[in-house]
């Protein structure tokens, strides 16, 4: 019924009928719509939010894929994106209100205060567009390592830089209100004082950022990113400008991790310095890896494991009972032992293996 349906929806990409006749595409359709009758069940504020923290993490997953599955450009620096975006969703939620200039009056008339949320967010994610493009320039002359290196220098440099408490004085003083320093910024307006609302909002974008990135990746640009990242000697010698398009991957890839930005701080209600750390871009490149690289819907299933089992790894870490373990316990300890054993059994992460296995129970159950 549903692929009928689709069938007569007309500008319907071909892939994506064609991928709702696969039982990946059906799964992951099952798995959309539990998504969205969850707020029914009732769960609460606190299982909404670990829900929703699953799905940023998703996006910001996804965005490290897209960069490093797909057009070969590893990054250690997506973190840049991830905080920029989020800072600045926070200090125009927090301080810039929506208004015009009015020429009749000569005076500021303000339309809404806060800024509405969305606004905030776009505006977000185009700054970090904008650092993808200042990034992206001079990281292009690296490769390999080097580019890795190079993208983790930046985010270190950035890190830094809004941990200076001297620059948040100079700032205070020039524009009385506070960006930079250890605290960073707080109480900032959330989505919607509604934990349903917020996580449907949340849930809607995650849905949307996943649709774009995976049309791009099948579209005609995504042809020559694959080419760029099979041999890049080759696709400039058949005539593809690689520069142009390894700068508009870098910019792409900057936008959806500053969405994914900018919601962090619209959902845990403030940022600081740490979002700049590298461990934020590791955490994108453990949950992509566990997913599976080139994959975009892998992501999910990466940021799903990551969240969750960290969530489940902090309640065991408050049991006295475990404190012999010490750091054992952490979940980066985890996740890293975790990421060697499928880098060693399942080189390409875990939703290919977890597909056929859930399909062959499925076929099992049916008689087939």
């Amino acid at each position: 019924m549903l692929e009928k349906f689709v069938e007569k929806i007309n500008g319907v990409p071909a892939y994506l009928r064609d991928w709702i006749n696969t039982f990946r595409g059906k799964l992951t359709i099952i798995c959309l719509i539990g998504l969205i009758l969850l707020p029914l069940a009732n769960p609460g504020p606190y299982i909404l939010g670990i829900f929703a923290t699953f799905m940023i993490y998703t996006i910001f997953a996804a965005s490290w894929d897209f960069l490093a599955g797909f057009v070969g450009q590893v990054s250690f620096g997506q973190a840049i994106f991830l905080g920029i975006a989020g800072y600045v969703t926070a200090y125009i939620m927090k301080y810039i209100p929506l208004a015009y200039w009015d020429f009749t009056s000569f005076n500021w008339v303000v339309l809404a205060d806060p800024m509405p949320w969305w606004i905030a967010l776009l505006i977000g994610a185009i700054i970090a567009v904008l650092f993808g493009l200042i990034i992206g320039v001079p990281a292009l002359r690296l490769k390999g390592p080097y580019l890795a290196l190079g993208t983790l220098a930046m985010s270190l440099i950035l890190y830094n830089l809004f941990l200076m408490g001297q620059l948040g004085i100079l700032w205070e003083n020039a524009f009385g209100t506070e960006l930079f320093g250890t605290d960073g910024l707080g109480q900032v307006p959330p989505i919607s004082s509604n934990s349903t609302i917020q996580y449907l909002m949340i849930f809607l974008i995650m849905c949307a950022s996943i649709l774009v990135m995976t049309h791009i990746v099948k579209s005609n640009t995504g042809t020559l990113f694959k080419a760029i990242r099979d041999d890049e000697t080759g696709a400039t010698a058949s005539g593809i400008n690689t520069t142009k398009y390894k700068i508009l991957a870098f910019m792409i890839s900057g936008f959806f991790a500053g969405i994914a930005g900018g919601l962090y701080a619209l959902r845990f209600s403030g940022v600081n310095p740490g979002l700049f750390q590298p461990l934020y871009s590791f955490y994108a490149i453990i949950m992509a890896a566990i997913g599976g690289l080139a994959t975009i819907s892998g992501a999910a299933l990466g940021a799903f494991l990551f969240v969750f089992l960290g969530e489940i790894l902090r309640l065991l870490g408050d049991i006295p009972a475990l404190d012999v373990f010490g750091g054992f316990t952490e979940p980066i300890f985890i996740f890293s032992i975790l990421l060697i054993v499928i880098i060693r059994f399942a080189e390409h992460g875990l939703l290919q293996p977890v597909l056929e296995r859930i399909q062959d129970v499925w076929d099992l159950l049916l008689g087939r």
